[in-house]
């Protein structure tokens, strides 16, 4: 299947590769914290109840309430997490572009665990919330969310060019 650059009838420009590139990588982000809590078990906090906690203060309450947070999770708040980062990326130039989309997820991870935290936001922060290997699963998947975010920009500036 060939790339084509038009999309919806439109050509893509930045933001539309950010958004299409926020949601690959949380689709594949969502991919390994859905398998680590149902499979592994190392964390006990899935991103679809961060985004339902923070809509609603409370987690989903049934499978269809954690169906929708998903998909807006990874539609709407990965997407649009996307869409910031392609156009930084603007401003401190393409090169390394995985490291720097890397180095991105990392410091949104820190500065979301604070804000959330400092707000003391139920069933996501406080002392026995999350155990460390946990804390470290959910920087792994928000690792893997700035690799694909990184390699899908990448692939994405390069089909445009050409």
């Amino acid at each position: 299947m060939e790339f084509d650059k038009h999309i919806w009838g439109e050509t893509m420009d930045r933001t539309i590769c950010g958004l299409l590139a926020g949601i690959i990588a949380g689709i594949a982000m969502n991919t390994w914290n859905l398998f680590d809590y149902y499979v592994l078990h190392l964390t006990e906090i899935r991103f679809l109840d961060w985004f339902s906690v923070l809509q609603t203060w409370a987690k989903p309450e049934n499978g269809l309430q954690a169906v929708i947070s998903l998909i807006l999770q990874t539609m709407v708040w990965d997407g649009f997490l996307g869409i910031v980062f392609a156009h930084l990326v603007v401003l401190i130039t393409s090169k390394a572009i995985v490291y720097k989309s890397a180095l991105y997820s990392a410091l949104l991870w820190f500065t979301f665990k604070v804000i959330i935290n400092i707000c003391q936001v139920p069933f996501l922060s406080g002392p026995g919330e999350q155990p460390f290997s946990g804390r470290m699963s959910n920087l792994l998947a928000i690792f893997i969310w700035g690799i694909v975010l990184g390699l899908v920009l990448k692939k994405l500036d390069q089909k445009i060019e050409s």
